[in-house]
């Protein structure tokens, strides 16, 4: 039996390469997403072992973690303190800030965002290794400055150009780049950031507000000296209050601060190889079940001859192990492949020097055996078994492969899909519970969907071919090619399956984003009456000059406009003694604020809100049990203390914060300038003209513009089109793995058939009419997978939508022209994996196909 099934594998090579497609490219999204993480993990670690290299010591003061704090610093005195500690060769304070408050004004007149590496402004100390000057020469003035290359790359400022900068306020301020340095190797960075060089007076001017101070202390240690211990002397020595680490200790904490980043695409490409592999699954039952069809004689034989059922199953098996050893090595392969490509890639968009390295752990390996050889030997299980259940005698006679009945699919598919539409409503609303237990829920109601639509589609598949068939039945070779999907509707429904499964995700993701989109459109175009926004980039020092407020109220264009001041504040959580952060909003004009944006009074009333007040948001209020009259404890960023604060009323809709209080507040703000406003026009206006003429009173503060509020709508569609645009990217793996299905059931049916085949050319049927029945029929099983993911993803994304109807899924839209592209789509892939079946059907000899047993 060993022998005979090596020699089986070997006489069927193109089918042993169709088996192993599928579970190769499923092993290879797997294996890369592991090799991806663990690589791009440890470049990121190796990248900020060498941004750290040169430090020893480094200390630092304990720092508020508020939204708008900056570094706190540290009195000049105590670098002459670490200075005197045993170890200790030299001690030097620096000021540096690195969060996302400095940055560069770029040649429009408006901030540069940082989106990728900060810009780090720092005290100029001297170019030691690694740093080298290029061009020019040291900052002197403190208006001067020295800028890495990778500033000048990034912004087009060059030596001699006047360099603006925001800093603390809404207004810049100007430098000019007196030289221009860079990093041994050639490079431009050190890890894709933009580094300024000032003046010791001019960087603490302009990143701190304390004179006389540092904001960190670099310590060299003495030849031979440990670093650990070094930082335990100092860290004894300055007591509570600061962070003494060593440069290990800095990279791992750099390290450490990517990994949730890293751990969140981790879990989202694994997601979608989940989804392939189960996709994979599929193909591999229905490639192992025509297999084990087209052996029926063989197989029988050989238990003619004596073997047993274990011998049958076990050499079916044992041509899954070796299909699924085959798929794990290659598919291993390529996944490291695909992962150390992907790392070079991110690396790169990050905007950062780090050289990709390629770590493939043990973990990895296994994952890919396991994947490879589990998951074919489990999907060809169920052949194996049903091969050896075939009667000897039954199987000479042709008699075993007679299709069973499919009434029973129908009914434990439908109590599937009942359970799982339950399921799915209770965790989309929490009916059971919240946090974990809901989205279990959510989770295994989908799974009971998948699974229950997979026993289904079996029961529904003659019909719905034949159906869908009747389209494409206008000849005779369309009448056999529908006949010939529906005669075994088991093979046809997983055939589908495959591809069913791709589309349903896609379709369920496309309703629901469809849905969000709409809802918020409908709220800004029935709730915000506000014709122009006036916002930055969402960084922290996206500000203006109040007084410009002031200006534009005075237009007559001008109906209503309103500031909004933005804060983090900490609060300690009711009946508890946690202290926990809240998002605060306040406005300089309370009424036209909430008119502008749509906000409605559940309970309380606005007027009430002054100095001592404080308005919720009803979801935050109902989150921490708060109602009108109670009293909340908040501390705002820039305060020494909680100031208590009594619930004058709670409203319905928020836009930028949990809680408003009254600008009273806003000098307590971490950023005591307003971030936003919003502003009404009067009928008639000319809006471009007045957008233009507020930028120009904007022009000094270059963080923020104006701009017409359907900007940001037309934003929030560019969003939800590029998230849909990622989930088909990442699932049209998937569907290639489908359409290798459809591949793969319809090139084994041709072989299959290939008595029938050589009977109907002789009979006079052409080649081009063999060609048209193998489309026929390719096409007919596409589209039937199609129209089976079209109506469940809907299913799935109307129920997702009705679930979250009462929270921000408010209106129902079907992406009716996504849709369609699927089903077209459907239609050529049908065409496609139609070709080389087709052309095997073609190349029959007619008189060795009659004659074929």
């Amino acid at each position: 039996m060993l022998r005979a099934t090596f020699k089986s594998l070997l006489s069927r090579k193109a089918r042993l390469l169709l088996s192993t497609i599928a579970v190769v490219l499923g092993v290879a999204f797997v294996t890369g997403s592991l090799v991806l993480n663990s690589s791009l993990g440890k470049s990121i670690e190796s990248m900020f072992t060498t941004v750290f290299d040169d430090v020893d010591v480094q200390v630092t003061a304990e720092r508020d973690d508020s939204l708008f704090a900056s570094a706190t610093p540290i009195p000049a005195d105590v670098v002459e303190r670490v200075a005197g500690v045993d170890g200790v060769s030299e001690a030097t304070g620096l000021v540096s800030e690195g969060t996302g408050k400095l940055r560069v004004v770029g040649k429009n007149g408006k901030a540069i965002p940082n989106f990728g590496a900060p810009v780090i402004g720092q005290n100029f100390t001297g170019f030691e290794d690694p740093m080298e000057l290029k061009e020019g020469t040291e900052p002197q003035a403190d208006d001067e400055v020295a800028v890495s290359a990778s500033l000048v790359a990034t912004t087009g400022y060059e030596l001699g150009d006047t360099l603006p900068l925001l800093t603390d306020g809404p207004e810049a301020r100007e430098f000019e780049i007196v030289g221009v340095f860079g990093y041994s190797g050639g490079r431009d960075s050190v890890a894709g950031e933009q580094t300024i060089l000032f003046t010791l007076e001019a960087a603490r001017a302009n990143l701190m507000t304390v004179p006389d101070a540092y904001t960190l202390i670099d310590v060299t240690a003495e030849s031979g000296t440990d670093d650990s211990q070094l930082r335990d002397d100092i860290a004894d020595l300055l007591g509570s209050g600061y962070v003494v680490q060593t440069g290990e200790d800095l990279a791992a904490e750099q390290t450490e601060a990517f990994q949730p980043f890293l751990d969140v695409f981790n879990y989202l490409l694994l997601g979608f190889g989940a989804v392939a592999l189960i996709v994979s699954v599929f193909l591999i039952v229905n490639t192992f079940s025509i297999i084990v069809a087209q052996r029926t004689r063989e197989l029988a034989l050989f238990r003619a001859l004596g073997a047993g059922r274990g011998q049958v199953t076990g050499a079916v098996l044992l041509e899954a192990l070796i299909v699924g050893l085959l798929s794990a090595v290659v598919g291993l392969l390529l996944g490291i492949g695909v992962g150390y490509l992907g790392t070079v890639a991110l690396g790169s968009s990050m905007g950062t020097d780090m050289e990709a390295t390629l770590v493939v752990p043990w973990q990895t390996i296994l994952a890919a055996l396991l994947i490879g050889v589990g998951v074919t030997m489990l999907a060809a299980l169920i052949p194996a078994v049903g091969a050896s259940r075939i009667p000897p005698m039954a199987a000479l006679r042709e008699a075993a492969n007679t299709i069973k009945p499919v009434r029973w699919f129908a009914i434990i598919g439908g109590i599937l899909l009942a359970l799982g539409a339950v399921a799915l409503f209770l965790g989309l609303t929490e009916r059971v519970g919240d946090g974990d237990d809901s989205l279990l829920l959510v989770l295994a109601g989908v799974g009971l969907l998948f699974i229950g639509l997979a026993v289904v589609i079996p029961a529904i598949a003659k019909p719905l071919v034949s159906l869908i068939g009747a389209v494409l039945s206008w000849s005779m070779p369309g009448k056999l090619g529908r006949r010939n999907s529906s005669r075994n509707p088991r093979r046809t429904a997983i055939t589908a399956s495959a591809l069913m499964i791709g589309i349903t995700l896609v379709t369920a993701v496309g309703v629901v984003l469809s849905s969000a989109n709409a809802s918020i459109q409908k709220f800004f175009a029935e709730s915000v009456s506000a014709d122009v926004m006036i916002a930055g980039v969402g960084t922290l020092n996206d500000s203006y000059n109040v007084e410009i407020l002031d200006e534009v109220r005075e237009m007559p264009e001008v109906s209503q406009a309103a500031a909004a001041y933005i804060d983090q504040a900490e609060f300690v959580e009711p009946g508890t003694n946690d202290e926990a952060a809240v998002l605060v909003e306040a406005t300089d004009d309370v009424t036209a604020y909430t008119e502008l944006l749509g906000i409605t009074v559940s309970e309380g009333d606005l007027s009430d809100l002054d100095r001592n007040g404080l308005v919720v948001y009803k979801g935050w209020a109902e989150q921490h049990r708060v109602t009108v009259g109670d009293t909340v404890d908040l501390r705002f960023s820039a305060a020494e203390s909680a100031a208590p604060l009594t619930v004058v009323a709670v409203v319905e809709s928020s836009i930028g914060g949990e809680v408003m209080v009254s600008d009273d507040h806003v000098d307590r703000f971490g950023q005591p300038d307003p971030m936003q406003a919003y502003i009404t026009l009067e009928d008639g206006a000319d809006k471009p003209q007045v957008i233009e003429r507020i930028n120009q009173l904007l022009a000094e503060n270059p963080a923020v513009t104006a701009a017409d509020i359907g900007v940001l709508n037309d934003q929030l569609t560019v969003t939800f089109d590029a998230v849909l645009l990622v989930v088909q990217v990442l699932l049209s793996l998937a569907i290639f793995i489908a359409v290798i299905g459809v591949v793969n059931t319809l090139t084994l049916s041709v072989l299959e058939r290939t008595r029938e085949l050589g009977l109907l050319r002789a009979v006079g049927m052409t080649r081009g009419q063999v060609t048209a029945m193998v489309m026929v029929e390719s096409v007919v099983i596409s589209v039937f997978g199609a129209v089976l993911g079209l109506a469940a993803g809907a299913g799935l994304g109307i129920v997702v939508q009705q679930a979250l109807s009462d929270d921000f899924l408010e209106v129902l839209v079907m992406p009716w022209g996504t849709m369609v592209f699927y089903l077209v789509a459907a239609v050529v892939i049908g065409v496609l994996a139609s070709l080389i079946p087709a052309f095997r059907a073609n190349r029959l000899n007619v008189l060795s196909a009659i004659s074929h047993d």
